[in-house]
Parts: structure tokens; sequence; C-alpha cells
């Protein structure tokens, strides 16, 4: 029986040691682990709200099969390799429910002569967001929109342990009158809507996507065919209003955009449509805010509906953060802070972010920072109302936005626990899986060990220096690494 003490300055003796064991993904730092003990550990379950002290998990094929605590009169269970974790913290790992993972920056391109947007991705691209996604500890993650093709490819080489990254499940192209290469289609007619979401369900989509230039009728469509599919509907919606998708029986709806004017009323709905009128015009961002009421009857209404058909809903804060302080992004996210990001999308990142809001005034972007707290009272609201909540970013790469998406739900009123608990057991409820989100035997050995206590404070998860997925250890170290060899690409 071997004992491997963790630390940070030793961290390679986490391969040396299981030297007899190993079954290497190519040439990927992943550890195949038979039968493992992780012990001396503080072990946090969120979906319980336990902390155990002196904790240990025993892992084999993939799966917890054992945990406990040590006791004196008792010793640790036999394992073929033992983890010394030097009383360092370990939690599930974090599940991002809004991950475009595929997705290439956006950008112009020329296509028949004419202008055209493309959010056509590349796959050493991918491979380089899966793999720093995967050491910012999500273990697991949604794709709400992409080339599905693109997503079934990734899923196949993640899967046969040729490129580390999360574990993906993932909707088609959206559907969506305005064109975008590699982003949307619109079927002319029914026909072709039954074409299309059999082609992605062939290419493993699970779910399809319902975008915001919808009619109501196409919404309609759209879910009645894919449950006809057996998929499942995720929806951005924006004139059509969330009320009628919750009475639809959407699945998923996605940012904290809840725009539609029925859900406003008197002289506030009347402003309101004035400003739409002009369809150029990216205010109603924010300006929606400054006119809803949360306690009118509408809203109130809104929210019984998506309690009653508990339809799941990532909020993404974070996207309207990024909107409203688009300005700002240098002084919200460092450069340190972007390694996250492949280089070609750093270049961009911030320029795309700031193109909705071009010709806002300074006034207006102060007026739109001033409704963030109403975003995070909506968040509140539905949490506190029994909502099925989930954490998600809308980004390529999940790392600081993550964090980011955790502060400020903290912002919103939730303790540590509860923005845990979205983070883990909340992300694997809101993708249906049974067996994910937890420390419990049974449950797929997925979790994340790091320095600090994210219950004292949430920056705990820059900490993570090992991420364990599937029964597969990977050393954060390890994987920044594989990074340089993923940089040289020009889109």
């Amino acid at each position: 029986m071997k004992t491997i003490n963790l630390k940070k300055s030793l961290l390679v003796c986490l391969v040396a040691g299981f030297s007899s064991q190993l079954v290497l993904a190519d040439n990927l730092s992943a550890v195949q682990q038979d039968t493992v003990l992780y012990h001396n550990a503080t072990l946090l379950n969120p979906a319980t709200e336990q902390q155990l002290n002196d904790g240990w998990l025993l892992v084999k094929n993939g799966n917890i099969v054992q945990m406990g605590q040590l006791q004196a009169d008792s010793g640790l269970p036999e394992a073929a390799n033992q983890i010394d974790l030097q009383g360092q913290y370990v939690m599930p790992g974090l599940i991002d429910v809004h991950l475009h993972l595929t997705a290439g920056p956006p950008r112009v391109v020329m296509q028949d002569g004419k202008p055209a947007l493309t959010l056509q991705g590349n796959s050493e691209m991918t491979r380089y967001h899966a793999i720093s996604t995967l050491a910012t500890g999500v273990t697991t993650a949604f794709s709400p929109a992409g080339d599905a093709a693109a997503n079934a490819e990734y899923l196949r080489q993640q899967q046969s342990g040729s490129w580390p990254g999360p574990k993906l499940s993932y909707a088609g192209y959206i559907f969506e009158p305005t064109p975008i290469l590699g982003g949307s289609v619109h079927p002319k007619d029914e026909a072709g809507w039954q074409v299309e979401i059999a082609s992605q369900k062939a290419q493993g989509a699970d779910y399809i996507k319902l975008y915001a230039g919808l009619s109501k009728d196409e919404v309609a469509m759209g879910v009645r065919l894919a449950n006809e599919a057996g998929l499942k509907t995720v929806a951005h919606l924006d004139s059509v209003s969330w009320q009628y998708a919750a009475e639809l029986g959407v699945d998923i709806l996605t940012h904290a955009l809840p725009t539609s004017a029925e859900l406003l009323t008197g002289a506030s709905k009347v402003s309101y449509l004035a400003e739409r009128k002009n369809l150029l015009n990216q205010r109603f961002i924010y300006s929606w805010f400054q006119h809803v009421d949360y306690d009118s009857e509408p809203v109130q209404r809104l929210i019984g509906s998506l309690v009653k058909q508990q339809t799941r809903i990532d909020l993404t804060l974070v996207v309207n953060e990024l909107l409203y302080f688009a300005r700002e992004l240098d002084a919200l996210y460092s450069e340190d802070d972007m390694w996250v990001f492949h280089p070609q999308m750093r270049k961009r990142w911030r320029a795309t972010m700031a193109a909705p809001s071009y010709d806002w005034t300074a006034e207006e972007f102060t007026t739109a920072q001033q409704q963030l707290p109403k975003v995070q009272q909506l968040f509140k609201r539905l949490f506190d109302a029994g909502v099925p909540l989930a954490i998600g970013t809308d980004s390529v790469a999940s790392g600081p936005f993550y964090l980011r998406e955790l502060q400020l739900s903290q912002g919103a009123g939730l303790t540590n626990w509860q923005i845990l608990q979205l983070a883990t057991i909340g992300g694997a409820r809101h993708l249906n899986l049974a067996n994910t989100g937890q420390l419990a035997p049974g449950f797929v050995a997925d979790f994340i060990v790091m320095r600090a206590n994210p219950l004292t404070n949430l920056t705990a998860l820059n900490t993570v220096h090992t991420v364990v997925q599937q029964g597969y250890a990977w050393r954060v170290e390890e994987l920044k690494n594989q990074l340089e060899n993923l940089t040289k690409i020009e889109l």
C-alpha cells in the first residue's frame, strides 16, 4: 500500500506514486485510479451542508464507494493507493450549465460577397478552453447552443481521453431568424424544422435552443416538435414572454433578460414599448429593469408558473454586469485572469462585450449600472420562491466568469452554502444527472481539492490545485502546461 502526501510543492508525487497503476490517455496527465483512498481532508458537501473534518473518500472505478471520518478507535479502509490531502478542502466538481465550449469569437466574414456574422470555432481553440475550464474546477458543463457536429466531436474526444475537459451535453444551432454562420438556423416551414431537429438529435443534441427573434407561434411549434422528437427545449427569449414559455412547458430559460413588455403594466409598459420601436436600440438590456415591478400581477403570476412547472433557469448575472460595465472590463477582469481564454479570444472579447453599448452615453452607463441590484433582486425572488436555479457563465471558458457569477449570487443575498449548492447539486439537477454533484457513496468521483475553504471566502476556488473527474486525477499545473501547445492558431 502506498501513501502519498499531496502538497502544492510536491504535486508530482500524485503521478509518481501511481507508476504501477497508471493508464495514460495518450500524452495527457490523467491517472486511472483503481482503488484510491483520499484522506486527511475537510470534506464539503453542499447538498447536505455538511463539513466533515478528518474526512476520507474511497474511490473505485470512477465512483465514490465509501466515505467517512477518521475515528480514534478505527483505522482507514484498505486501498491500493492512499492520498494524504494534508488537511486541505474537498468539494464536488463545479458544474457550468451555460458554456459555449466549441464556439469561436464572434467575427464578421464575407459570404457570397456580403458580410456575415460567424461563431465558428476551431478544434484547437476548443481544446484550449476545455483544458482551461477543467483546470478551474468545472468537471461538467452544458452548451445551450452550438455546432452539434463540433460538440459531438468534442464529446467523442473527451470520452476517449484524448481531450481533457468537462463532461458535456448540448443543444445544436439556435433557431433564430438572424443568420449567424456556425450559429443559427431558421427553417422556412414545419417540415424544415422537423428535418433540422432530427439532424441535431442524430448529432447527439439533447435540447433544441429557441432564440429571441422567434414569434410566439414558432416558439410553440419548436416546443411541440422537440417533444415529439424526444428532445427538451432551452430558450433565450425577448418579446415572447417567459410566462408564455412556462405555460408551453419550455424546460430551461436562460439569461436575466425576461424583457417582454407583457411582464410590465400601465405607463411603464407604454414607455417601454415606445423604446422598443427602434430595433437597433439595445438599451432595453437595462431599461426593462427600470420599468418592472416585481410585486405586479404579471411578475407574481410568472413566478408562480415557474414554481409550478419547475422550469429550470440559469440567469447568468455575469452577462448583465459585463454589458453594464462594458467600458470598465479591465478593472473587473485583469489580463492575468484571462489566461483561460485562447490568445485569439483574448484579443477581442472586450470589444465584443462593448458592441451592444457602442452608442451609450456616460449617463446611460451609470443608469445601467444602477440596475444591477435589481437584476440580483430577480435572482433572490426566484430563489426564495423555489424556482430551480443553477450557475452558468455564457462564456467559452468558465474561469473568472464562474467565480464572478458566484459572487454576484452572494451579493443577491445567498449564503456560501446556498451558492455552492447551485454550483454543484443544483447544476446536476438542472442537467438531470442523478449521480453527480455530491460527495456520497454511489456518486461519480468528480471533486476538487483546494488549499482554502470556500465557505469562508468564495475566492478559495482560485486555490484549486487538483481536479478529480470520474476517478482521474488532474494536476492543475500540468493542465496549464498543456495550454502552451495550443496558442498558435490564427482565425
